[in-house]
């Protein structure tokens, strides 16, 4: 029996024999003719240094050009959202938002390429790989190596179907050694989100801080 377990283990593990490059460019296919998108998401911080994971969960929508809103219900409401022009982030606790102009903004790449920015083959070398814990089964994981190294991330994973070229799921691995984990849920495309969506004011009394704190958006569909 012992000399039957290497070749039980190798059945039971996914097989994608497909290239990467044929991968991204399902995923940039589908990203390309996505106008607009919601989805629930949820979030897992976790730090090299060890402690609880710090979880929260929300609904995002995006729409090109670079409009987004990052609606966080849990732990605590927050909201992160983007006309395509000014980006805002509004910590409703503590009654304050960061405005900042989005030619200054430091997202990760995980999430301009959802809102129509930048071609993943042009910023990306991948390779599909098979980390323990990370999709389902028949998920396909690319690694993403920058091309051109930063000093906010080593690499990141993208968690695809297969057949859709979906972005199921992102996770973002720090210079520190820590990740920033997001799994999108009940994903629609196309539905004719609003451009009102997108535009939002802060309520009398809150208080503007400019320039804001880079944010650290959900790791997106």
């Amino acid at each position: 029996m012992r000399s039957l377990l290497p070749v039980l283990m190798l059945l039971a593990a996914p097989v994608h024999a497909e290239p990467a490059k044929d991968v991204i460019t399902r995923i940039q296919k589908y990203y390309d003719s996505t106008k607009d998108l919601h989805a629930r998401f949820e979030q897992v911080l976790e730090s090299a240094i060890g402690g609880l994971p710090k979880k929260a969960s929300g609904d995002v929508w995006l729409k090109k050009p670079g409009k987004m809103r990052w609606d966080y219900a849990k732990p605590e409401k927050k909201l992160m959202v983007s006309d395509g022009t000014t980006l805002w982030v509004y910590e409703e606790e503590d009654g304050q938002a960061f405005k900042q102009d989005m030619r200054n903004s430091t997202l990760p790449t995980q999430v301009s390429f959802l809102v129509g920015e930048g071609k993943l083959s042009d910023e990306f070398d991948a390779t599909i790989v098979t980390p323990p814990g990370i999709g389902e089964p028949t998920d396909i994981v690319l690694k993403m190596v920058p091309k051109t190294g930063t000093s906010s991330y080593r690499y990141l994973l993208f968690i695809a179907d297969p057949k859709t070229g979906i972005v199921k799921g992102t996770v973002i691995y720090d210079q520190q050694g820590g990740t920033n984990k997001l799994t999108f849920f009940d994903v629609q495309q196309n539905k004719g989100v609003a451009d009102g969506k997108f535009h939002w004011s802060p309520p009398a009394g809150t208080k503007i801080l400019s320039p804001p704190r880079p944010p650290a958006p959900p790791s997106t569909p």
